[in-house]
């Protein structure tokens, strides 16, 4: 079966290759967005492939899609068997069908307020169904642009956070963009985008150069500062030391006549990853980057005014953590195998969100603060390992350290005592560096079971 593309023009008693197994009417809304030197299409992923079908491994992947509301076209006693039937049977339904309210609803949906629409010519694909690739269908495509809508929603264009999941297509490089691979599922070469295919309906109207820039003229302009934002707060930097020594150790030891060596290895990697990601749900925060055995992670002052408080509630919360590991050291037996824990607490001014504007596809950190708290972090992880600082010099092997920025010590009157956090060991002062950059720190040790503070 072959990709076929029908219009008004399309001869009337020309014979389908295929008898679809049932029609569609997609009206898509087509919303082109502003972005430095180039206009960009918004696309959304609506569905991954559905379960037991025959999908090769590159259509597990989903489709990128505009965003669109979708109605069945009823059969009634056999499918249309030629062009002319089958854009009569559409278009037909079509006419009872309030598409524009649907439409606006959707835009609403979208957090959009005062929205114009802007109807484009339709067209009708006949194709493999890209969600049930062994039967075929026709979709009938009713194509409105936004063209109009009040500045106070444009936020919700921007998607700063991918709360949305919003992608953008570069229209201007729409070829350097996408990439043409072949699909023998569906019978016809299909372009890619950020590592999934668009749906056949864009790249039909893509394909066009006239056509790409017809509605790029009609593109909504939304302010580069709505793409992320501009914050001050909290900038804490955890890492995990020995984590992969101790995945090693469990493969080589942890398992046992019901847990083979890989399942041992994977439940040891997945309970600590889900820790880490619990300890920021519970904190309330979701400005984070994740990496393996470890986070960048921020907790803006608008959210969190209280500093004092935020930083008593995030050290007994990383306790908490850190009392797991000690329970996952208990059953490694050497101690140089064991897990040690590094958390930096920082403050300063950053930005997140989409930081490369409309070609950011995650939500992600920016600003010196936020090199700097990194730098933090890796400073600390060298001179514990390298110990060329007095307060190094007696530390285990493996140990959980806790470093506060002088900018934020500063902050919340730190005291550099053990009453500052009750189960800590205050170690002392240093400074620290890596790559360019050299910063103060106090630094405290969460003395391991049996361990003398």
């Amino acid at each position: 079966m072959t990709y076929q593309v029908l219009t008004g023009e399309s001869p009337e008693r020309m014979v389908l290759p295929a008898n679809p197994s049932s029609v569609w009417i997609i009206s898509t809304l087509e919303i082109v967005v502003s972005w430095q030197d180039d206009h960009h299409l918004m696309l959304i992923h609506p569905s991954y492939p559905l379960a037991g079908q025959r999908n090769s491994p590159p259509h597990d992947e989903g489709y990128w899609a505009p965003p669109f509301v979708a109605y069945p076209v009823p059969l009634e006693f056999s499918p249309p068997a030629t062009a002319g039937s089958l854009l009569r049977l559409a278009t037909e339904a079509a006419q009872h069908i309030d598409i524009e309210r649907d439409l606006n609803h959707l835009a609403y949906q979208m957090g959009l307020r005062d929205t114009r629409l802007k109807r484009r010519s339709p067209f009708l694909e006949l194709k493999v169904s890209p969600r049930s690739p062994s039967l075929v269908k026709a979709y009938y495509i009713l194509r409105h642009g936004l063209v109009g809508v009040d500045t106070s929603s444009s936020r919700n264009l921007a998607d700063p956070e991918q709360r949305r999941g919003y992608v953008f297509l570069p229209l201007r490089g729409y070829s350097a963009a996408t990439r043409e691979r072949a699909s023998e599922e569906h019978g016809r070469s299909q372009r890619w985008f950020l590592g999934k295919p668009l749906m056949s309906n864009v790249e039909h109207v893509l394909s066009d150069e006239m056509r790409r820039l017809r509605i790029s003229e009609e593109c909504i302009d939304v302010p580069p500062d709505l793409f992320f934002r501009e914050e001050r707060g909290v900038l804490c930097v955890v890492d995990l030391a020995g984590y992969g020594t101790a995945l090693r150790y469990a493969f080589e030891h942890m398992h046992t006549f019901s847990m083979t060596a890989n399942n041992a290895q994977e439940e040891f990697r997945r309970r600590v990853a889900h820790e880490l990601h619990t300890m920021l749900g519970d904190l309330g925060t979701t400005q984070a980057q994740f990496a393996g055995d470890g986070f960048v992670a921020a907790f803006p002052e608008r959210a969190f005014p209280d500093t004092a408080e935020l930083i008593t509630s995030v050290i007994a919360r990383w306790e908490a953590l850190v009392d797991l590991i000690e329970q996952l050291n208990g059953s490694i037996r050497e101690p140089d195998k064991r897990v040690g824990t590094r958390m930096v607490l920082h403050q300063g001014e950053y930005a997140y969100g989409r930081i490369a504007g409309t070609r950011s596809f995650a939500a992600a950190f920016d600003g010196a603060a936020v090199i700097e708290a990194v730098r933090l972090e890796q400073g600390l992880a060298a001179a514990s390992k390298e110990r060329n600082a007095t307060v190094f010099t007696s530390l285990p092997e493996r140990s959980h350290l806790l470093a506060v920025s002088r900018r934020l010590g500063d902050r919340i009157e730190l005291s550099g005592s053990e009453n500052t956090f009750p189960r800590w060991m205050t170690l002392g002062e240093a400074s620290v560096s890596a790559k360019e950059y050299a910063g103060d720190i106090v630094i405290y040790q969460l003395p391991a079971a049996g361990e003398k503070r």
